[in-house]
């Protein structure tokens, strides 16, 4: 008789961590988030499971064209020639930005679908973390290049390099860009930092860091190892105007590289928000690229 209850009481323990772990992959699939998750207790690596894209659900005919939109044309995101001869010769940066980041616009607004059809179509290795994030609607980590771009966290820790969906999408139309520049390594400081418990309990769809939408690239290494660190190399001063008619740019190799980084990103409207060490003393060292939802604006500086 007591070995009949202890098998019962193993089988429903068996069968309780499948509800649990199956509770957790169709949250994961909704969007919704558990506000109680303290994603920086553990390893992330405990709480990801390897899983191919087409697991998800059959993306709609509007997800596609939604992801075809997102993704633009590989010319869309080529570097800017005019700005790049305004670079070159130390007049003015290029032309005034666009005042609208009609790109990240598309990003955003992807749904959980839409975005990892995107990324299936483009090829981008991905983990699926199987469950909540706090803070992130479509958890996922890079496991290999973007488009010839390979993305990593300086300090190694893989919390730090988990993202959202739609950070990974912007990075896909960021690194055609960054090839063409003939960058094929970014180091960063972080995508993901965990919001705390009473910021996620208030907010479970966080912004910025907390949500997964923002990468703090700080090292940029050419395809001839030559590595750009923005902290050296970006030559700003704070305060002063970073792109466009009015933006004057040293005659620094580095300089030039980082300034083409930057400016050509936001005339390609690929993030809302960028943050150069012109922005303020704690952007010294890198640029803060961010995806924003439901907004139509652009903010460099």
């Amino acid at each position: 008789m007591l070995a009949h209850r202890s098998t019962r009481r193993r089988t429903c323990r068996i069968v309780a961590a499948a509800v649990v772990v199956c509770a957790a992959f169709q949250a994961r699939r909704s969007g919704a988030q558990d506000a109680a998750t303290d994603s920086d207790t553990a390893p992330a690596s405990d709480a990801a499971v390897e899983a191919p894209v087409h697991a998800t659900d059959e993306p709609s005919p509007a997800d596609e064209q939604s992801a075809e939109r997102a993704l633009g044309r590989a010319d869309d995101d080529m570097p800017d020639p005019v700005a790049d001869e305004g670079e070159r010769t130390g007049t003015a940066e290029g032309e005034p930005l666009p005042g609208r980041s009609i790109a990240a616009n598309e990003i955003a607004a992807l749904t959980d679908r839409a975005c990892l059809r995107a990324l299936l179509r483009e090829h981008v290795p991905i983990e699926i973390v199987r469950r909540s994030v706090a803070g992130v609607a479509t958890p996922i980590r890079l496991t290999g290049a973007v488009g010839g771009v390979r993305y990593r966290a300086s300090d190694r820790r893989e919390i730090h390099e988990l993202m959202d969906c739609r950070l990974a999408v912007a990075l896909v139309r960021f690194s055609r860009m960054l090839r063409h520049l003939g960058i094929n390594e970014v180091l960063h400081y972080s995508t993901y930092r965990p919001p705390s418990s009473s910021a996620a309990a208030r907010q479970p769809l966080q912004t910025r860091h907390p949500g997964g939408m923002a990468i703090d690239a700080a090292w940029f290494v050419r395809d001839d190892g030559q590595r750009f660190n923005v902290e050296r190399d970006f030559h700003g001063h704070r305060g002063r105007v970073v792109c466009g008619p009015d933006a004057r740019v040293p005659h620094h190799e580095g300089a030039r590289l980082l300034r083409s980084i930057a400016c050509d990103s936001a005339r390609r409207g690929l993030f809302h928000v960028i943050l150069t060490p012109n922005h303020n003393y704690e952007h010294r060292n890198h640029f803060h690229l961010e995806v924003t939802r439901a907004v139509n604006w652009q903010y460099v500086h």
